[in-house]
C-alpha cells in the first residue's frame, strides 16, 4: 500500500515538473499569435531568438519528463497488460521524436531570422517564404504531437481506471479531456477553427490529477491481481 502511495506521489512530484518548465517553454517561444503577414516578422523573431531558445530546452526537458513517468509506470502497467504497456511506451517514443523535429524546424527557423536580419545577402521575400514554410512545419508537427500525447495519455488512464490506481471519476475525465484534445488537433491540422475550450480541459484535470497523486497517491491495485490470477 506505502510503495504504491510513494510511487503516485513520485509521479505527482514529476508533473508539477512537467507544469513547472511546460507553461514557460509555450510563453518563451514566441510563434503563438505571430502575424506572419508582417513584413518585419522575422526580424521580431530574431529579437525573441534566446528566448525561443529557451523555450526549446525546456520543450525537450517537458517531454523527457514525461518520458520518464512512462518508463516509471512501465512494470506496472506490464503486469496489467504487456501489450497496453508496450503501446503506450511505443506512442510516447514517436511523440518525443515528433517533439525533437518540431524543436529542430523551430531552431532553422531562428536561423533564417537571423539571414534576414542581419542582411545576410540572401533576398528577403525568398526568407520570408522560407519562414512561412518553417512555421507551418512546426505547427503541423505540434498538432501531432498532441494528437500522439492524447492517444497515450488515453490509454494511460484506461489503465488507471481499469486498475482502480485512482477514482473512477478522474480517470474517466481525464479520458474524455484527452479525446477533446485529440479531436481538437486534428480540426487545427485540417485547418478548423477550434474553441480553446478543448484543449483548457486537460490543463484543469492535470491540475487535479497531480494534487490527487501528490496527496493520495495511487491506491492498491486490486483489480491487477485479478487480472493475472486469470
Amino acid at each position: 500500500m506505502k510503495s504504491n502511495q510513494k510511487l503516485g506521489r513520485i509521479v505527482g512530484i514529476l508533473l508539477v515538473l512537467v507544469i513547472a518548465v511546460g507553461v514557460p517553454s509555450l510563453s518563451l517561444r514566441g510563434l503563438s499569435g505571430l502575424d506572419t503577414s508582417d513584413p518585419n516578422y522575422l526580424q521580431l523573431l530574431y529579437e525573441n531568438a534566446l528566448n525561443t531558445r529557451y523555450a526549446v530546452v525546456l520543450d525537450i526537458l517537458s517531454s523527457t519528463i514525461w518520458l520518464a513517468i512512462v518508463l516509471l509506470l512501465f512494470k506496472r502497467i506490464k503486469e496489467y497488460d504487456i501489450k497496453l504497456a508496450l503501446a503506450i511506451l511505443s506512442i510516447w517514443l514517436i511523440n518525443f521524436g515528433i517533439v525533437i523535429y518540431g524543436d529542430i524546424s523551430t531552431l532553422s527557423l531562428l536561423e533564417l531570422a537571423q539571414h534576414y536580419a542581419l542582411e545576410t545577402g540572401f533576398p528577403a521575400d525568398v526568407l520570408m517564404t522560407l519562414g512561412d514554410l518553417k512555421i507551418e512545419d512546426y505547427y503541423g508537427s505540434h498538432f501531432l504531437a498532441l494528437i500522439s500525447y492524447a492517444t497515450a495519455t488515453f490509454l494511460f488512464y484506461y489503465f488507471l481506471l481499469k486498475s482502480k490506481y485512482i477514482p473512477a471519476w478522474l480517470a474517466i475525465w481525464g479520458m474524455l479531456a484527452m479525446t477533446l484534445v485529440f479531436s481538437a488537433s486534428w480540426a487545427n491540422i485540417f485547418k478548423l477553427d477550434v474553441s480553446f475550450y478543448f484543449y483548457s480541459q486537460n490543463g484543469i484535470h492535470l491540475i487535479l490529477f497531480m494534487g490527487w497523486l501528490l496527496f493520495k497517491g495511487f491506491a492498491t491495485p486490486e483489480v491487477i491481481k485479478d487480472h493475472t490470477n486469470n
